[in-house]
């Protein structure tokens, strides 16, 4: 298992956002950092996490989110 992985769902796994987002707790087990993504959340996540990792900086993820967005 992959650290990215590990993150997004150690973020994911609280009660709170689980409920907010419409989570099922055996969807938060099986979340990895590629996609597909089913849903927006997670998509946006697994990018910063990603994007993080590969040592790109706030500003140049930025852009990335927004495309996710279409804004």
């Amino acid at each position: 298992m992959s650290k990215r992985n590990e993150i997004l769902r150690e973020i994911l796994n609280d009660e709170e956002v689980i409920k907010k987002y419409n989570l099922s707790e055996t969807e938060v087990k099986n979340l990895t950092t590629s996609g597909p993504y089913h849903n927006k959340i997670i998509e946006i996540l697994a990018t910063i996490i990603n994007e993080n990792d590969n040592n790109r900086s706030a500003r140049q993820i930025y852009p990335i989110i927004k495309n996710i967005h279409k804004i």
